[in-house]
């Protein structure tokens, strides 16, 4: 089994003490999600160490952290230095793997110069038990301001090929942009070319889920003649309202623990802090 924790959409400014929406400033609120997150990560390690015995080796769950996408703000490079630090001070000393993908708001050279050696590209799946986790990037080619994304030929070409390629595992995609529209002003932010996506999704059932941050919401959804589901994560500071005007939720920051089962169910919790 592996236990996916996922974090979203942290909108880090420059100044951390610079409150956006609800008068909530991201670092500090990030702080807090990241400290439930190591309460986690120290939970699963003490149950490892009790359990620990000759029928239990080789089937404690592999952890990882995946940030899906707009980590910075404001595009600043000090929005990602402190986010740098902070998976430092609070993630890897637990010792565990974690990735980062890039959302619209990491449209800048920053994001590759601070994360380039953890951005997980669809080139280079995580292959642990009976699964493969596959990052894809949307962000926009031809707009570096605009808040949409755009499904890559790239990508998916990178994606058909694992999936051929790793047929008898389960296979989980994991992106900043929602697939399907959310039936809430952040359509107008919409994925361009996903129709593609969802034809690949249809050809192969391997594909057990998606995950995705973008609409700061714990959206569910099932996509294609698969109903393969789909779920998105509250973010790290501000949540939105899934209406058709703009509106901010009175929800928590929070983050999502998707379970990754051996054969191939997937189970999915949100906490709020």
């Amino acid at each position: 089994m592996i236990s996916l924790i996922q974090i979203s959409d942290c909108h880090l400014f420059k100044d951390k003490d610079k409150t956006g929406h609800a008068g909530i400033a991201p670092y500090h609120s990030l702080i807090r999600v990241l400290s439930a997150v190591r309460q986690v990560l120290a939970d699963i390690a003490d149950s490892k160490k009790q359990s620990a015995n000759k029928e239990t080796i080789g089937q404690e769950p592999k952890v990882i952290v995946l940030v899906t996408g707009d980590i910075s703000g404001d595009n600043s490079p000090e929005s990602y230095q402190h986010f740098t630090a902070l998976m430092e001070q609070y993630i890897e000393p637990e010792n565990i793997d974690w990735f980062v993908l890039a959302g619209n708001h990491d449209n800048n050279p920053h994001f590759e110069s601070y994360l380039g050696s953890r951005h997980l590209q669809s080139t280079n799946p995580i292959s642990s038990s009976n699964w493969q986790i596959h990052g894809m990037d949307t962000r926009a080619s031809g707009n570096m301001h605009t808040a949409a994304g755009e499904v890559r030929g790239s990508d998916l070409i990178a994606l058909k090929q694992s999936l051929d390629a790793s047929s008898n595992v389960n296979h989980l995609v994991a992106l900043h942009h929602h697939v399907l529209p959310s039936k809430s002003w952040m359509d107008k932010h919409f994925l361009a070319n996903a129709q593609h996506f969802e034809l690949l999704i249809n050809e192969y059932p391997q594909i057990k889920a998606l995950i995705h941050g973008h609409i700061h919401s714990p959206l569910r959804q099932e996509i294609g003649t698969n109903s393969t589901p789909s779920y998105g994560s509250p973010s790290t500071c501000w949540q939105w309202q899934m209406r058709a005007e703009f509106g901010v939720s009175e929800a928590a920051p929070g983050y999502q623990v998707i379970n990754l089962m051996d054969d191939g169910t997937v189970d999915v919790r949100v906490t709020e802090v």
